[in-house]
Formats: C-alpha cells, sequence, structure tokens
C-alpha cells in the first residue's frame, strides 16, 4: 500500500510465516549436525568419544550468527545422533543436553563481555574462538557426555578419563576447523576478483590438491616416499595467509583434513596407521597446529597489511590538517578503535602515538557515552555526521567538554571504512556561558533566582494552576529591622544577614516551590499546585507564611569578613512582614499578582509588622 509520498511500503512477514521458516532453518541445523556426527560414526570412530567433531564447531557457529533460537536445532541435532548411536532413548537426551550447552556457553563467554566479530579479522578474535568458544566451552561436554555414560554402564572407571579427553578434544578440533569455516566464508572474499588474480588461485590451490594426494593418499609413493614429511604443508599454508589471507587457509585446511582422513581410512599415506593405533591423535595435532599457525600469520597480515594501506592513503591529508588548525582529529575504525589522533591530543592524554589502537569511547564521561555511541552508528549506517557534545573525562580525573562531528569514509566500492572526527575543545566556553546565565537569572549574593527568572517561574505556576485547576500563592516579604544594622556595623554585615534569610526562607518551602530575591531586602516565593480547594490553599498558604515569619523571627548571628579583617560575630534580631496573594492562573497578570502582595505587606507592616496578611478576603 502507498503512502503519501507514493512510496511502496516493503511487506511485511506474518508472524506464522516468520515462525514456519525458524522452524525450517532449525530442522536444517540439526539435520547438518546429524549428517556430520553420522560421518565421523560410520567411519574414523570404533567408540562414542572421538578426537573428531565437526558438529561442536557447527553448533557454536550457528549460535554466534543466529542466536539462542537455533539452540534446539542443534538439541534435535546431537539428539538424534546419540539416539541412532546408542540406540536407547534417556542417556542421549542429557548428553545432548550437553552438547547445546556447551555451545551456548560458548558464545556467551565470546559475546557477553566485549564485542566479538565473527568475521574473525584480527588475532585476538580468532585466539578467543579458540580458547573461550572451544578449550574452555568444550569441558561442559566433556564432562557431561562420559559422566552419563559412566552412569549408563556403558564407560567404566578405567576408561573414563581417556574417554573425557577424546569428547574434549574432539569438540575442540571441531571448533579449531569447522567454526571459522562458517562464519569467515558466509561472505566472500573482496579481493578475488581479476583474471591474473583468479588464475594464481586456481595454479595454488591445484598444488595443494596435488600435494595432499602425495603426502596424504600415497600418490607417486615409490618415488617420493622418503622425502614425504608432514611440515611441507606448512609451506602451503603460510602462502595462503600471505596471499590469500584467512578465506584462503580455511579452504586449504578443509582440502587438507579431507585428504587426511581419507587416507587415514585407507591406511595410506601420512596417517596410515594413525586411525587403528591412536584414534586420529596424531591427525588432531596435526590440524590444530596447522590451522592456529595458519590462520593467526592470516589474521596478523591482514590487520596490519588493512592498517598500512589506510594510514598510508590518508596520510598526506591528515598531515596538512594536523599542521594547519589547533583541532582535535582522530581516525576511528568502525568499531570506535583510534587508528590515528593529531598532535592536539598530546594535550589531553599525552602522547598520541599512545592512543592507537584504543577504544575511543573509554575516555567519554559515562553519562555521555551511549549517546555518543548511537551517534557514532548512526553516522556509519547513514553516512551523516552528527554534531555532538560530550565530555572527556582526563587521566588525572579532571573533565573537558568538546564539541564534535564526525564523517564517514569510504572504500572505493562505497563501503564504509572509516570515521574521521572533528573536535574542539569548548570547556572554556561552556564555563563562560554558565557564568553569563549565573549572572542573567541569579542574584549574584544570594545565588536565589533574580526577578527575572522569577517572573519565568511565575508565569509557569499560573499556566500550571489554570491547567490543573489548582491555586497557588504570592507571598511577598520585606525585612522590618534591616537598615539599623546596615548603619550601626555596615554593609558586609547586612550582606552576611540577607544570606542568612535566603537559606531560612528555602528551609521553609517546598522542592516544587520558588524563592527568589525582589531587590534589597525584599523576597518572594511562589507557592505552586496548593489544593483545589480555595480554602484549603488559604490555610496552606497562611501555615507556610507564618513558619516563614518564625524563622526569620530567630536571633541572627553574624560574622563577616570586611577588607580581609575579621570581624567580631552580631547578634542581630530582624522579624519580617508578609503579604500573601492566591492566584488560580486566571489572573490579569504578573504585575497584578505582585502588586496585590505587595500591597498586602505594606498593611502588615501598618497592623504592626511581624505578621502575615492576605490580599483580598482572607487578609
Amino acid at each position: 500500500m502507498a503512502n503519501g509520498d507514493n512510496e511502496v511500503e516493503p511487506p511485511q512477514i506474518s508472524p506464522c510465516m516468520h515462525r514456519y521458516s525458524l522452524l525450517l532453518m532449525n530442522l536444517g541445523v540439526a539435520a547438518v549436525y546429524l549428517l556430520l556426527a553420522s560421518i565421523v560414526h560410520g567411519y574414523f570412530t570404533s567408540t562414542i568419544a572421538s578426537v573428531l567433531w565437526p558438529s561442536s564447531g557447527l553448533a557454536l557457529a550457528v549460535l554466534l550468527l543466529g542466536g539462542r533460537r537455533y539452540a534446539w536445532g542443534v538439541f534435535l541435532g546431537a539428539l538424534l545422533t546419540h539416539v541412532l548411536a546408542d540406540s536407547s532413548i534417556w542417556t542421549p537426551v542429557p548428553i545432548a543436553a550437553g552438547n547445546t550447552l556447551e555451545a551456548l556457553a560458548g558464545a556467551w563467554l565470546l559475546t557477553h563481555a566485549s564485542k566479538f566479530d565473527v568475521q574473525l579479522r584480527s588475532s585476538r578474535d580468532y585466539a578467543r574462538l579458540i580458547l573461550l568458544g572451544g578449550c574452555v566451552a568444550g569441558f561442559i561436554g566433556a564432562a557431561t557426555g562420559p559422566t552419563v555414560l559412566l552412569i549408563a554402564g556403558i564407560y567404566t572407571p578405567d576408561n573414563y578419563l581417556i574417554e573425557m579427553l577424546y569428547w574434549w578434544m574432539g569438540d575442540v578440533l571441531g571448533v579449531v576447523l569447522i567454526a571459522p569455516l562458517i562464519l569467515v566464508w558466509r561472505q566472500l572474499p573482496a579481493d578475488w576478483s581479476g583474471f591474473k588474480r583468479q588464475a594464481e588461485i586456481v595454479m595454488f590451490f591445484v598444488l595443494v590438491f596435488l600435494a595432499g594426494q602425495v603426502l596424504f593418499l600415497g600418490w607417486f609413493h615409490d618415488t617420493l616416499g622418503p622425502f614425504l614429511r608432514g611440515f611441507w604443508m606448512f609451506l602451503f599454508i603460510t602462502w595462503a595467509a600471505v596471499r590469500l589471507g584467512v578465506h584462503g587457509v580455511l579452504l586449504v585446511l578443509v582440502m587438507v583434513a579431507v585428504q587426511s582422513l581419507l587416507g587415514a581410512y585407507s591406511h595410506i599415506g601420512l596417517f596410515e596407521d594413525d586411525l587403528v593405533q591412536t584414534q586420529l591423535l596424531h591427525f588432531w595435532f596435526y590440524i590444530i597446529t596447522l590451522s592456529v599457525v595458519g590462520i593467526l600469520l592470516a589474521t596478523y597480515i591482514s590487520t596490519e597489511k588493512r592498517d598500512k594501506e589506510v594510514l598510508s592513503a590518508h596520510e598526506e591529508f591528515f598531515r596538512a590538517i594536523a599542521e594547519g588548525i589547533d583541532d582535535f582529529i582522530a581516525v576511528l575504525d568502525l568499531n570506535g578503535r583510534r587508528l590515528y589522533n593529531s598532535q592536539s591530543y598530546g594535550k589531553l592524554f599525552g602522547d598520541p602515538a599512545a592512543l592507537r589502537h584504543s577504544d575511543s569511547f573509554a575516555d567519554i564521561h559515562p553519562d555521555d557515552r551511549e549517546r555518543i555511541k548511537e551517534l557514532f552508528n548512526e553516522t556509519i549506517a547513514t553516512g551523516i555526521g552528527k554534531q555532538a557534545e560530550f565530555r572527556f573525562v582526563l587521566p588525572d580525573g579532571s573533565i573537558h567538554t568538546m564539541e564534535s562531528r564526525g564523517g564517514l569514509i569510504r572504500d572505493d566500492q562505497g563501503k564504509p571504512l572509516l570515521v574521521l572526527v572533528v573536535s574542539h575543545d569548548i570547556t572554556e566556553r561552556k564555563l563562560a556561558e554558565e557564568e553569563m546565565r549565573s549572572l542573567a537569572f541569579y542574584d549574584s549574593l544570594t545565588l536565589l533566582p533574580n526577578r527575572r527568572l522569577l517572573n519565568d517561574r511565575l508565569t509557569q505556576a499560573m499556566a500550571a494552576c489554570k491547567r490543573g485547576g489548582y491555586y497557588g500563592a504570592l507571598i511577598y516579604l520585606d525585612l522590618d529591622n534591616f537598615k539599623p544594622l546596615n548603619d550601626l556595623h555596615g554593609h558586609a554585615m547586612g550582606d552576611a544577614l540577607l544570606i542568612e534569610v535566603a537559606k531560612r526562607i528555602s528551609g521553609c518551602v517546598r522542592e516544587v516551590d520558588t524563592v527568589a530575591r525582589f531587590g534589597g531586602d525584599e523576597f518572594v516565593a511562589i507557592l505552586s499546585k496548593l489544593d483545589a480547594d480555595r480554602e484549603k490553599s488559604a490555610a496552606e498558604a497562611r501555615r507556610i507564611a507564618e513558619k516563614i515569619g518564625a524563622a526569620l523571627a530567630e536571633i541572627y548571628v553574624l560574622k563577616s569578613n570586611n577588607g580581609h579583617v575579621d570581624v567580631a560575630a552580631v547578634e542581630h534580631q530582624c522579624t519580617s512582614s508578609l503579604g500573601v496573594m492566591l492566584f488560580a492562573g486566571s489572573e490579569s497578570s504578573q504585575v497584578d499578582l505582585i502588586r496585590s502582595a505587595d500591597m498586602a505587606m505594606y498593611q502588615a507592616k501598618r497592623n504592626g509588622r511581624n505578621q502575615v496578611c492576605f490580599a483580598g478576603s482572607y487578609g
């Protein structure tokens, strides 16, 4: 259906269709899990535990990409696998639960503490995948399965620990070999296009295939047998890491693993006796070593190459900017990590080179951090830079306010590559603005709102009372015995009295009320939203006014510093006269309200001072 701009809305997927699609995908996960496990059980193990268990890598990759909604597909695949292997129902259930919990734990360990890049672009991400997703999480399945089988009497105490070790080794190898393959190859390599490039790739994999046939499947054994050594494959894995990246390394690993297993099953090649004698232990160590070396090398080379290309392409541009202006310039990757900081950052954090690869969000004030992250991600998504203010927390604990604007840098194909952030330090400007605001709206002596801010607050109070049907009140007060203090002890002591009066009045009203200094020794209090009933409102206003009068009538002990010379404390008693005017928000103007309250205050003075007098019928 078209909207007002003639744009066609995208078709909506019904909840029923979504559930049906999710069901099919879970069944697909279960089917692939069962297929991989059946191949292992059928050809490469004579026991339930095996050092080769690719299904664990499949389960972890699926949960990392799709989330917990695919957990029951993993559970179903594991359950069917163990039902077929055990020909029973009660032992497979806890074993399948252990397999599923292992995958869930691995995904949680990788993603809960910090952002995990499923594309494995860095050595750190790959190392975390192996250590947390494989080695640590693998203990869950390795502890659950053998323990259940021991209780069931299938395992004996004599072989319990070795079967547990085999179980763990199989899960780790599955994560090392299968999980990266799925995570990385879900996106095709971007630099494998072009005739020359593809010719190089085809030639390379032909050589890898031939080398694998010679090493693992006995080709030319009579001629090359004396020279066959497993380390020859490390040359090809290094070649792949340098020229083809992680995608190429993973393809080489799959080819080597398949050829090795075929050779072991056929009892020929480098692992001809491994299946019978060690249950593929030599194969396990070989593939683990080859995988770790190849992928760590490929990710390291890719990271270095990517960083060098980025910095080289923009080096002259950034140098010109950094030398020409004093602004703070930062280049960030798409995760917010710093790749470049101008020399001006040295004013805040010391050596800018020390900031390289650090998290740019870590130095932002916690109250501003999530807002800036949202703007950063919005800039990447839309390509439109946003201006923002935020606070930097410096290493010495001081806070600087920055005004920044981000801009997106794209690669040759138009894809987001980097984020350029230009910032200004506006700390002094913000302090000046705050000082100007304070001078404009607050009394410099008592720090109470001045007459200008009082008018604004009174406007708001009148509007709120009119809108909600409440009464408010305006209390206008004047000190009865202020001039003699000034005449006898000087204006400094008079100022000390006014400061104390402001504190006492503020302590007598509610948080929603406003106390302002109207001028000289005159103060005004706005009581907001008293009650819908006029009589109750008047009673409450009288109570607060009398409370203020009583507080101001108490003895003052005043001490001031006059010209940096200590002055002895002075006791002084100063009462006040208070005029009160009720309002409901429909009065003609603020001026009328203030004039009425002022007239009531003078009536209180005429009545003998130290009194409360209401304007109108409550006088």
